[in-house]
């Protein structure tokens, strides 16, 4: 068997294995329940986009198939559902969140099992839950006002008439509290008196409530003796009588023991009332929300702006007459992230195993004697190791071009792509331009065909072919590979500061 032979089989298996551990773990099904579509108008659908989810009842039975404007400035959003999703009368949806800092989602509610089922086209209203912008504004308005009420307090109290009028209110201030002092100078014996009073029965309500207690404990034993065991419910309610005086003990202690406790600032309610340091904690408690609540609006809108499609591909080359390296295969990690999805730049990240291998070479001096004669020989060896190569290209798209430079299989290049339709997809990439093993850089053309759309569970599947290194020792591609979009490791990008 030849080795190309060998290295094709062992690709087939590597390829096996990979695929049968990304329909494990990604949960992908190739069939499933037939869909059908449901078409809602929301006023805003900020945050949501295509292939966000779509629940029930916190159940996931599709996804949001397009997003599109209408005429009257509303968005048109296009759900597919399973079709065993029961749609009534009066059913509705709304944009939702997925917890605090999860992706926004749309939550059907499908209606009252009392009414009706709809079939055929349906069109439901659709609303928006409020986000942080509009927090943000209502909070600039009041600030707004705040600053308007400052303003006209400025107004009414700037210039020569407002200083007359400041003047004139600590005027009055200043001849209410004289006549205030002299009111208190003229009646200190009355308030005296009075204080002396409340004092005073305070005192005999301390005193007289154990001695009313006590009578009513009197009262009932005599009750109790009189009527004795013949009248059931006068005993009855000689013993509620008992237990209400010692309720009334219990109650006129806690209240004692309550009122003291307060005054010397002990508990939550007398550290309230008579701690500063209550209150300086309560204020820096009340900043540090505040800060939390900032820093939750930008990590929140970060990761609303990035976006993270990541991807595998292997192919065969065909065999290359005179070629100094052996093997023909490779296999490759890609993952594309846009930092913002407003601005066009994105980032090409790739890892790649490539049986043709990184050269390797040695120069070796000889020296030999023979018969009192020194000769030297310089030989020179190469050799081709297998390596990891690494891209890591910086990009930015035009419409359906999109222009890409920095490493390539760890040498610097470009590369152009362009995008003819969303099945079918055209690149080219130019790199290696200071090599001495060969007289031209490294062309490589590609043509990637998506053989299906990436779909609920699934992920997209597409096929490879085109020519490598076709300015020097051209070989046929031939491959196929996987791409998914990762909203899990989303947010987790979204916690990396980015430019």
């Amino acid at each position: 068997m030849s080795s190309a032979a060998k290295v094709g089989i062992f690709m087939v298996v590597v390829l096996g294995i990979l695929g049968f551990f990304i329909i494990r773990v990604e949960d992908i099904s190739f069939g499933g329940e037939e869909q059908k579509t449901i078409d809602v108008v929301f006023d805003s659908v900020a945050g949501l986009d295509e292939k966000s989810t779509v629940r029930v009842a916190g159940v996931r039975v599709g996804k949001v198939a397009k997003i599109e404007l209408l005429p009257d400035g509303r968005a048109k959003v296009r759900l597919e559902v399973d079709e065993s999703t029961p749609i009534h009368a009066g059913a509705t949806a709304r944009v939702a969140n997925l917890g605090l800092l999860g992706e926004k989602y749309v939550e059907l509610d499908p209606g009252s099992v009392s009414q009706p089922a709809l079939s055929g086209e349906v069109t439901l209203q659709g609303s928006s839950t409020a986000d942080f912008d509009r927090v943000t504004e209502q909070v600039s308005d009041i600030a707004t006002d705040l600053k308007a009420i400052t303003a006209s307090l400025r107004n009414a109290m700037g210039g020569p008439e407002g200083t007359r009028r400041v003047e004139e209110i600590v005027e009055n201030v200043h001849d209410v509290t004289l006549r205030l002092r002299m009111i208190l100078a003229n009646n200190e014996a009355n308030v005296n008196a009075t204080a002396d009073n409340l004092r005073r029965i305070t005192d005999d309500l301390r005193v007289e409530i154990p001695r009313i207690a006590a009578s009513i404990d009197r009262v009932a034993g005599s009750i109790g003796g009189t009527v004795g065991e013949n009248r059931e419910d006068v005993r009855v309610i000689v013993e509620n009588l008992r237990t209400l005086s010692a309720d009334l003990k219990t109650t006129t202690e806690n209240l004692n023991n309550i009122t003291a406790k307060v005054r010397s600032g002990e508990g939550t309610v007398g550290k309230l009332l008579y701690s500063d340091e209550a209150h300086d904690s309560l204020t820096s408690t009340l900043g540090s929300i505040e800060g939390g609540v900032g820093e939750l609006r930008d990590v929140l809108g970060r990761v609303n702006r990035i976006g993270l499609r990541l991807g595998i591909d292997g192919y065969m080359l065909s065999d290359t007459p005179n070629a100094p390296f052996e093997g023909n295969s490779r296999l490759g990690l890609t993952a594309q992230v846009i930092p913002n999805t407003e601005r066009n730049l994105f980032l090409h990240l790739g890892a790649t195993q490539d049986s043709r291998g990184d050269r390797r070479e040695k120069v070796v001096h000889t020296t030999t004697i023979v018969d009192g004669v020194e000769s030297t020989v310089i030989t020179k060896e190469t050799r081709w190791d297998r390596d990891l190569l690494i891209s890591a290209q910086f990009g930015w798209e035009f419409d359906e071009w999109m222009v890409r430079g920095g490493l390539i299989d760890s040498y610097g290049g470009l590369g152009v792509d362009y995008r003819h339709s969303p099945r079918l997809h055209f690149s080219s990439e130019i790199f290696d331009f200071g090599s001495t093993e060969t007289d031209l850089p490294q062309l490589r053309l590609l043509g990637r065909w998506r053989l299906m759309e990436e779909r609920k569970n699934a992920p997209a599947i597409f096929f490879n072919t085109g020519i490598e290194d076709a300015l020097n020792q051209p070989a046929l591609i031939f491959g196929a590979g996987v791409s998914w979009t990762d909203e899990d490791l989303k947010y987790l990008l979204g916690s990396i500061p980015m430019p």
